[in-house]
């Protein structure tokens, strides 16, 4: 297992995924085969190291069968490659860390369970601290560049704010008809999003906007403004292939650090009732329904809203 940590580490200095595996004949305890995660180099999704591993194994002992050999991988097998090993006749997989979303020996299936023509004893956990570290620190440094790339600038001048009225136009036709019919969207847009909207709610409400951008390029928008000692936070909206990126929680951070400096105690928002995914987005990110409301906006429209609201300081 340390061999394949060494791999996996190997893996993780080229950008892939920190996966390692060697296969070991159990004869003289050799290592006949070893293997790390290549999918992103040889853009491969079959370039998983059990299968490098395999291979390498199958060229240096001279055919498929591997009888007489285990494997140690640093991850639980997906089933694509639990697949190989039984294919390969493999008699014991080693593995390191649990993979909950696509581990194949007990974590979301037991392949080595199913009544095929081989089943390779199986045992987990075996360094599993040290694998599942390198893991975890792996994604935390993509995770981590990902959000580095997010920049939250202020809009100060009419053009940039008649750019934003132009993101919330297109935002709003693209994200809310599930939810609320063509025509509210319309007057909605209007009325809190339009470019005269947004220069009387600074001038009138001592609003702030700003842009979300992404490598210099406009992706979304947001607003707040003071509401005594909390920050209200008016809109959070991304173009619809930018979500499902964590970058409404970069967003987040931005206004925890604006409440620090500016003395707020906490931030709040709202939420259309309906809207499930986003009020699960926000509880993850540490938000609370405090209350609800359904706000009469004219025209024959409503509001029918959860308020939910973060303690600064409180994770």
């Amino acid at each position: 297992m340390e061999r394949a940590l060494l791999l996996a580490e190997a893996a993780a200095a080229e950008g892939e995924v920190p996966v390692g595996a060697v296969v070991v004949r159990r004869s003289d305890d050799r290592i006949v085969g070893e293997g790390r995660n290549r999918r992103e180099a040889a853009r491969d999704p079959l370039a998983h190291a059990e299968l490098e591993a395999i291979r390498n194994a199958s060229r240096f002992l001279g055919g498929w069968r591997l009888s007489g050999c285990d494997i140690y991988v640093t991850l639980e097998p997906c089933p694509m490659c639990m697949g190989g090993i039984i294919n390969a006749r493999i008699d014991r997989v080693i593995f390191g860390a649990y993979d909950k979303k696509a581990g194949s020996c007990g974590s979301v299936a037991d392949l080595s369970a199913y009544p095929y023509n081989h089943r390779p004893d199986v045992k987990g956990g075996v360094m599993e601290e040290r694998c599942a570290a390198l893991l975890k620190n792996f994604f935390a440094g993509k995770r981590n560049k990902k959000l580095n790339e997010i920049k939250i600038v202020k809009a100060e001048t009419d053009d940039q704010l008649m750019r934003i009225a132009a993101l919330a136009d297109e935002i709003w036709h693209e994200y809310f008809p599930c939810i609320i019919s063509e025509d509210q969207i319309n007057y909605m847009v209007e009325k809190f999003c339009s470019f005269k909207a947004m220069k009387d709610n600074i001038k009138n409400e001592n609003y702030s906007y700003y842009f979300v951008k992404k490598n210099g390029a406009d992706i979304g928008y947001t607003a707040a403004k003071p509401d005594g000692d909390r920050l209200f936070l008016s809109k959070i909206y991304l173009k619809k292939e930018e979500r499902g990126k964590k970058y409404s929680r970069r967003i987040i951070e931005f206004y925890e650090e604006r409440c620090l400096n500016e003395g707020f105690v906490s931030m709040w928002l709202t939420v259309n009732k309906h809207n499930d995914s986003t009020i699960a987005a926000y509880k993850a990110m540490g938000f609370e329904i405090s209350g609800e409301g359904v706000a009469d906006i004219g025209s024959g429209y409503v509001m029918d809203d959860y308020y939910m609201e973060k303690i600064i300081g409180r994770n």
